[in-house]
């Protein structure tokens, strides 16, 4: 084990002796090691959590979306289905119903994006 000599404000050394008290630590240097050993793994910890964060940045995005992109086509081809299935046997309505929910579609993924509207 090393030694090393430190040198703490008052204020600082009061506030050791009374985690030392409050914790039941043998002597201030115990106090201080456990300080620094708890320093340590935050730290550590830390740059850990700093190195996951370095991802890829659209790998994470596509993660994020990935079931609203799969919800998003499921109601599609639902939807799709459903008109073409009309008991109204009308090809022009089938046409507009699909032609709508496709302009909506594009709007509200523009609306995400922040394209500007055409």
């Amino acid at each position: 084990m090393n030694r090393i000599s430190v040198t703490f404000y008052d204020k600082i050394y009061e506030k050791l002796e009374a985690r030392m008290k409050e914790n039941g630590a043998k002597s201030v240097a115990h106090c201080v090691r456990e300080l620094v050993d708890l320093g340590l793994k935050v730290e550590a910890a830390a740059k850990k959590n700093n190195e996951k964060s370095s991802e890829d940045p659209f790998e994470k995005v596509i993660n994020m979306m990935e079931n609203n992109l799969k919800w998003s086509l499921e109601s599609r081809l639902l939807t799709r289905y459903l008109v073409e299935n009309l008991p109204e046997n009308s090809p022009k309505l089938r046409a507009d119903i699909l032609r709508e929910y496709k302009e909506k579609a594009i709007s509200h993924v523009d609306g995400m994006l922040n394209k500007p509207e055409n």
